[in-house]
């Protein structure tokens, strides 16, 4: 292993959790990323670090706009800020920070998200008007995503909440699986109790009170089979932060070597396919060729790295990462909680998992990390892989997505079927316990790919009651039947 002074390491690390009732007292989103940098400057052991930065990154959430560097990082009024909007990934960010410093583009770069969410809830809740006003300016540069998550067709036919399409995903691949639909419920519970044992001993986490698999099936259902105990909770207030620069910088900066945590590989596929045009709907070609680019340029399986974060929007995502990376799903999967029990913070997740993660590698030196990050409805994909080991080879920041391009077979919707299309996967979305609407993903005899819906009562009850994978229904346009 030769050591390369240029290698990005992650000097400060910090996340933060506001739990206070009163919205007034409150800090807001902003006012949190700022308490998570200075915070992460503690962590580093030198609060120089942050007038000496020369860029802050940051992803956007549901706070207002402005250039949110002169509340975030107000010591610094020349820092150069770039926002990143949602539909980008938040390893973009991340590996643009570590790329930043090992070309000598950046001597220090800050990364910091958040949100406030719950202080949003609890104001609308007491009938309080928050003054929140955006911050003066724009950001230096703003990144935006290239195309839309989601279809016209989609958005018409119930599908534009993440949920709906993430129980699809599932019930697609347990239908892969050969599951029937009991089976799935009680693997999903399962998979959601271990999550929250998890969450209970984070001190971070949003939600410290472990969760056990009956109360997540007897949890009011949202979109079968997911209930709310499924399903990333938002309404948070976090932030996190991270101090990124070069080992030799960290040198200059007396940064003791035990703060820091080394950048291994980035690697991130921002293809675009929106769920129903996918012809495998339970499959993430972008994740295993992700999986493979760790492979080669780490000669290392992502399956044997020792600590994991699986982005956990959803299960779907995590089951979907763990079949095309090779991981075992029952081994441990989180070192927060994952987003339903730690918190999921918009466009933020990412952040809060990476500065758990450095501090759980700096209590094993010796041990690997990865971090992975979603967009979108399993959309794009990215992965960090991170040590206090340095790397044996120079850091990489891998863009995968032509090859996710050439391996995703896609297949064209056609919006105005009538007759018969075979399903392929299906959910019943819920409103306050009762089936609202029923909305179903097939494929028709031409080879063409129909969504469409019912708000029958009597065939909303048979689809959650049986199992519709593989049914043949009629489809006469937006409708069943």
């Amino acid at each position: 292993m030769i050591h390369d002074p240029s290698t990005p390491v992650v000097v400060g690390a910090a996340a933060i959790t506001q739990h206070v009732d009163d919205p007034l007292r409150a800090d807001d989103a902003l006012t949190l990323m700022r308490r998570a940098l200075e915070a992460a400057a503690v962590d580093a052991g030198n609060d120089g670090l942050l007038p000496a930065a020369d860029v802050l990154l940051v992803p956007q959430g549901t706070w207002v706009a402005g250039d949110p560097a002169a509340v975030i990082a107000p010591w610094n009024p020349a820092l150069r800020s770039i926002v990143a909007d949602i539909g980008v990934l938040q390893q973009t960010l991340v590996s643009r920070a570590c790329a930043m410093v090992a070309s000598g583009a950046a001597t220090v770069v800050l990364v910091a998200g958040g949100e406030a969410k719950f202080r949003a809830l609890r104001a609308q809740i007491a009938g309080i008007t928050l003054d929140d006003r955006p911050p003066d300016g724009a950001p230096t540069e703003r990144v935006v995503p290239a195309h839309e998550i989601i279809t016209r067709e989609e958005i018409e036919r119930g599908l534009p909440i993440p949920a709906r399409q993430y129980a699809m995903i599932d019930t697609a691949l347990r239908a892969h699986d050969g599951w029937t639909p009991a089976e799935h419920i009680e693997h999903l519970a399962q998979l959601q109790a271990r999550f929250s044992a998890v969450a209970a001993r984070d001190p971070h986490a949003w939600n410290h009170r472990a969760t056990d698999a009956t109360e997540v099936r007897e949890a009011p259902m949202l979109t079968w089979p997911y209930t709310k105990l499924h399903c990333s909770q938002w309404n948070v207030d976090q932030a996190a932060a991270l101090i990124v620069c070069t080992d030799a910088t960290a040198d200059r900066f007396g940064i003791e070597r035990d703060r820091r945590v080394f950048a291994h590989v980035g690697v991130e596929s921002n293809l675009m396919v929106p769920m129903t045009r996918r012809a495998q709907i339970h499959r993430s070609p972008a994740v295993a060729i992700t999986a493979e680019a760790i492979r080669r340029h780490l000669d290392v399986e992502p399956s044997s790295i020792e600590h994991l974060e699986l982005y956990s929007c959803f299960p779907a995502a995590v089951r979907v990462q763990a079949r095309e990376m090779g991981i075992d799903l029952d081994r441990e999967l989180t070192v927060t909680g994952g987003m339903t029990f730690g918190g999921g913070p918009l466009n933020n997740a990412t952040l809060q998992a990476l500065a758990a993660m450095t501090h759980l590698l700096r209590e094993q030196p010796h041990a690997r990390g990865m971090v992975t990050n979603v967009s979108g409805m399993l959309t794009k994909f990215g992965a960090s892989v991170w040590s206090c080991t340095p790397p044996g080879a120079p850091f990489a920041a891998l863009d995968v997505t032509e090859a996710a391009t050439a391996a995703t077979e896609l297949v064209a919707v056609d919006p105005d079927h009538h007759g018969r299309a075979d399903v392929v996967t299906y959910t019943v979305a819920h409103d306050r316990g009762a089936p609202v609407l029923g909305i179903i993903v097939g494929d028709t005899d031409a080879g063409t790919r129909v969504v469409a819906t019912t708000d029958d009562p009597a065939t909303m009850h048979d689809m959650v009651g049986n199992d519709w994978c593989g049914h043949r229904v009629a489809v006469n346009g937006p409708r069943l039947g």
